[in-house]
């Protein structure tokens, strides 16, 4: 993992208080196939009464379709779930048509055990392990979590317990009526992603892009620590990543970084006012992986943040200041605006919601290329307006909030393209 570090501004001014943001980009080195780890993956499926018909039809044939993808080192293993739990594929190597079929046979059942379901793929892949191997469990459902155990309290402890065996567990939420807030938390819990398939049409490239994401990890358990100096009065991450306190500060926790793409942190520094001219100590970032090519070993990398103080200087150009990161803190504020006027909606607050979402356009005005998300922000705060909000409307800003904030697509609907921007 290559470090850089980008400011909006290096220079300060002495005796005002100022703020500054700071941009840790982390660059992943490629994927190598011949040295990639091998996979241990569960699909677990929501197969309850409400994904009876095309749903239930599109899941299935894109979990069959899974089996292809998989190399010859890797396995795979499949859990239904409605108010009871089927083991339909036991982990291990399969052959796609015999073994896909079984799959493709599943009926739609009762209510949505959920915990029942995780703990079926979590057992199987702890009871049989490969020490070499990524572990995931790939969880879809399009309902409720409304029998077993329930409720973000209970069930988020629970994934987050399987991380810590080694298990992370992403999530698919499919259609309109599942509980994208619940689905959010345990994607942060499990260290794994947190998808909205909208509909049938878009099954089959959720499936395969988690699973090719999977196959391309080069990092694990990829986290940054923020360390604030004396000098700084306030410290805020503004992206979405799980944030814990720590003894000298927080840490982010990234999750796994995939081959060649880059994973982006902004934090938000607010100075003391300075009482001296020179160099400032901000903070020491310190980020820590464990690289998964070949041998597993562990890395950690630490990364001075220092900005220069002097008297105002009536507006000389900071050599040191990057436009990525005042375009990078414009998108993650729009992600906030869509995050504020969701959970506005959600209270019924219709008018809040509106103005979120306009100050949210106001921000993407002043981005590059701007004019569809400006219009989408537009035209849905005038429909906040009118009153009109519903569970798509509610998915699909939490989505697009959550795939600018992580810097990873997060949303499969057909109005998007496949970055999973509007079109």
């Amino acid at each position: 993992m290559q470090p850089t570090v980008k400011f909006d501004r290096t220079l300060v001014t002495v005796l005002v208080d100022e703020v500054v943001h700071v941009m840790l980009e982390l660059a992943a080195p490629p994927a190598t196939p011949m040295q990639r780890a091998p996979l241990d993956v569960v699909v677990v499926l929501d197969r309850s009464g409400s994904m009876g018909g095309a749903p239930l039809a599109a899941v299935t044939q894109a979990t069959a379709q899974l089996l292809r993808l998989a190399g010859d080192n890797d396995r795979v293993g499949v859990v239904a779930f409605d108010s009871d739990v089927q083991l339909v594929l036991p982990l291990g190597r399969h052959d796609a048509d015999r073994d896909g079929h079984a799959v493709l046979q599943l009926q739609p059942g009762g209510t949505t055990n959920l915990s029942g379901g995780w703990l079926k793929g979590l057992e199987m892949l702890t009871s049989d392990v490969r020490p070499d191997a990524l572990r995931r469990i790939i969880l879809l459902t399009d309902g409720q979590a409304n029998a077993g155990i329930t409720g973000v309290g209970n069930l988020a402890p629970l994934v987050k317990s399987g991380h810590a065996q080694g298990v992370t567990t992403s999530f698919i939420g499919f259609s309109d009526d599942y509980d994208e807030v619940l689905l959010a938390a345990l994607a942060d819990a499990g260290m794994g992603n947190d998808y909205w398939c909208a509909g049938p049409d878009q099954a089959a490239q959720v499936f395969a892009d988690e699973f090719g994401g999977l196959a391309s990890v080069v990092a694990q358990n990829v986290s940054v620590e923020i360390a604030p100096s004396d000098a700084v009065a306030a410290t805020a991450v503004l992206n979405e990543f799980p944030v814990t306190q720590v003894a000298h500060g927080v840490q982010v926790a990234l999750g796994d970084a995939y081959g060649g793409e880059h994973r982006r942190v902004v934090a938000k520094f607010h100075l003391r006012p300075i009482t001296a001219d020179g160099p400032i100590d901000v903070a020491t970032l310190t980020i820590r992986w464990a690289g998964t090519a070949g041998d597993v070993a562990l890395h950690t990398v630490t990364v001075p943040v220092v900005v220069t103080a002097g008297a105002a200087n009536g507006g000389e150009v900071d050599p040191g200041a990057s436009p990525e990161v005042t375009e990078e803190v414009l998108r993650l504020e729009v992600a906030k605006a869509r995050r504020d006027a969701r959970e506005a909606a959600e209270r019924g607050d219709y008018d809040a919601a509106s103005g979120f979402l306009r100050l949210g356009a106001s921000h993407a005005t002043h981005l590059p290329m701007s004019e569809a998300l400006v219009h989408e922000l537009s035209i849905d705060a005038d429909r906040l307006t009118a009153g009109q909000w519903d569970a798509g409307d509610a998915k699909r800003h939490m989505a697009r909030s959550r795939g600018t904030s992580k810097g990873r697509r997060t949303e499969y609907s057909a109005d998007t393209d496949e970055h999973g921007n509007p079109i």
